[in-house]
């Protein structure tokens, strides 16, 4: 504890004057600070960015803020963020909110821009991977890399990609010569693709890394985006079938296309593709990568719309290929919030894991005395972790990360028994040791080092706090408080006023003869129910087909009604197949507390919080400073 205080206050040290403005006090609550960096992201959360910003404005907001400030420390007071259904909600919350520190430097937009300006080209490259495993100890991830590093050079001084790829590539693309054929954006994870993007068309790309291992790429070919396609198709599959026999069936089909037969007609009785053939074929829109090659460059090849092209055979089959539709590259403003969701959604956003830890150490410091970690894995592998000697060893820092020191005592115990294990399974264990103890240091210390996060993570937990007292203190009390709600109404009876209403038996059916039976033959009896009479005086079928419902209304509310209306009548809507059968006049006055109940309720809601607001200002010492109120203000404006 004593060492994450004095981290908090080497960072709240460092912090640049625009930090310290923002956490200067406007206002204490029995002493607890509101810091003006965390009123000022509240009261912009809502407003125009460009809205003048006055003191007085400032002033309101603030008393509302108090208010909910107050209400918060009554949920502290009561345990409510203690508990572990409150727990478990905020830490779900954590979980899906995107941290600050696993962005990506570039911009989102620049990001969505560089997406975009690649979605304009195809590649067409070749690759060899060198994988990396998690269970690699970092001397290890530099055999790899010097491996890959070697290969790279025999590439580069012209030995062949291809027989480099088979003999080396951990890929399933090897047997191919490392041929990954034509790919575009958004295709590849992002390391890859930069790579591929970013090299020249015959030449040997810098060594990548993405998450799979070392990356080497020869770029074949590039060339203009094709855009997307629709097309329908004919097929024959080649299973168990002979090959010139297919041949043979597919021509017959196309000659029966030419000759004018109907294409879905045709597609219905001859296309063995039972995904299509019902509805003509149809294939969804597609571009490169999206279909296999060896259909769509052929498809892409057809000029005309509605044009269909003599059968190819491909390794799944025949097809007769008709275009249906094309489609170029879309503007850049109506692609921007489709490219946005790609991009957070492959995490190209963000960091990599590697990447991600090489910031994290470089950013707090870390350090490591690697000999002693390396002597104390292999020690352990051969020996077993009872052979050690934890008495001295155990209190010695594995590593250092900011003001967080990290024993060898921890790491062991968190991994249990290693006798077990051997060399490669225990660097598996501590890389994953290292990074936890990393990130979880990281989130510590986030909300210190970018404030908005901090903001946002305690903006969630008292919102969460707020839900829970005002259920209990306001909402639960006014819906369960029959006896105070009718009390309130009472009292404020005069806000209610109504006007002159009445109430129905409404009578609805979407059967206009139904509707005239009912309107032409049925006398009814007001003194006896009207449901009741329907239901004796129609066969089941035709009273089943009714809606009856209980309503009070206004004049206004029946659609086609002009004129005096009278108790014991009925009023018909034929245009609406609707009788409404006038039961009570109500004459103006207020309304009853049933007709208003929401209303009420809502408005008790208000009664009974500030009421409870008023209590809370009472039992709480508040403390405002007008001055650094208005510095605020001035700042903000400038």
């Amino acid at each position: 504890m004593r060492s994450f205080t004095i981290l908090i206050s080497l960072l709240l040290s460092s912090i640049c004057l625009f930090g310290f403005q923002n956490q200067k006090a406007i206002a204490t609550i029995n002493g607890n600070p509101i810091s003006a960096g965390e009123f000022i992201y509240a009261f912009k959360k809502n407003r125009p960015k460009n809205e003048k910003i006055t003191v007085d404005s400032l002033d309101k907001y603030l008393e509302q803020y108090i208010n909910f400030k107050l209400k918060v420390l009554a949920a502290e007071q009561q345990g409510i963020d203690t508990t572990k259904l409150f727990i478990d909600e905020y830490e779900g919350y954590i979980s899906q909110v995107q941290k600050p520190y696993m962005l990506n430097p570039v911009s989102e937009i620049d990001i969505i821009q560089e997406a975009y300006d690649r979605m304009k080209y195809e590649i067409n490259a070749s690759h060899i991977l060198i994988r990396i495993t998690t269970a690699n100890n970092p001397l290890d991830t530099l055999k790899a890399f010097q491996k890959t590093d070697s290969i790279r050079d025999l590439a580069v001084k012209g030995q062949a990609f291809e027989e480099l790829a088979k003999q080396f590539s951990a890929d399933g693309s090897s047997q191919k010569g490392g041929s990954l054929g034509w790919f575009g954006a958004m295709a590849m994870v992002y390391p890859f693709e930069t790579g591929a993007y970013t090299t020249n068309v015959g030449e040997i790309s810098k060594i990548v890394r993405s998450q799979f291992g070392y990356h080497i790429i020869k770029v074949n070919d590039r060339r203009e985006a094709k855009g997307k396609i629709k097309t329908s198709h004919i097929f024959l599959t080649k299973s168990g079938r002979p090959l010139e026999s297919g041949r043979k069936l597919i021509r017959t089909i196309y000659d029966s296309i030419q000759a004018g037969n109907n294409w879905k007609e045709v597609c219905q009785q001859y296309s063995e593709d039972s995904g299509t053939n019902s509805n003509g074929g149809s294939l969804p829109l597609a571009g490169i990568g999206e279909l296999p090659d060896e259909f769509l460059n052929p498809a892409f090849e057809i000029k005309n719309i509605g044009e269909v092209r003599q059968p190819i055979e491909t390794s799944y089959g025949w097809h007769i290929i008709r275009l249906d539709a094309k489609q170029t590259i879309p503007s850049f403003d109506s692609m921007k919030a489709q490219i946005s969701d790609q991009v957070k959604r492959s995490g190209r956003n963000q960091l990599d894991p590697d990447e991600l830890l090489k910031k994290l150490k470089e950013e707090n410091g870390f350090t490591q005395d690697f000999q002693l970690l390396n002597t104390t894995i292999d020690k352990a592998a051969s020996t077993g972790l009872a052979n050690l000697d934890l008495s001295q060893l155990g209190l010695e820092e594995i590593f250092k990360i900011g003001a967080l020191a990290v024993t060898y005592n921890h790491f062991f115990s968190e991994i249990g028994n290693a006798n077990q294990m051997n060399k490669s399974a225990l660097w598996s264990r501590y890389k994953s040791f290292e990074r936890d103890q990393i990130l979880k240091y990281e989130e510590k210390v986030a909300e210190f080092k970018y404030p908005e996060y901090g903001y946002l993570l305690k903006e969630y937990k008292e919102g969460l706090m707020l839900f829970e007292i005002m259920e209990k203190e306001v909402w639960q009390k006014s819906s369960e408080d029959s006896l105070g709600l009718s009390q309130y109404y009472e009292s404020h009876i005069n806000r209610y006023p109504a006007p002159e209403r009445a109430d129905f038996t409404v009578i609805e059916t979407k059967s206009l003869a139904l509707f005239t039976k009912i309107n032409d033959s049925i006398q009814f009896k007001w003194s006896e129910g009207l449901k009741n009479q329907l239901s004796r005086q129609l066969k089941p079928q035709d009273f089943a087909a009714l809606k009856i419902a209980k309503r009070t209304l206004e004049r206004f509310e029946i659609a086609n009604f002009e004129g005096n209306w009278t108790e014991k009548s009925l009023i018909t809507d034929q245009a609406e197949l609707k009788i409404y059968a006038l039961e009570s006049i109500i004459k103006a006055g207020n309304y009853r507390l049933d007709e208003v109940k929401g209303i009420v309720i809502s408005d008790y809601q208000d009664h009974l919080d500030g009421r409870w607001v008023k209590t809370l200002r009472s039992e709480n010492k508040i403390r405002i400073d007008k001055k650094a109120l208005r510095q605020l203000a001035s700042y903000e404006n400038d």
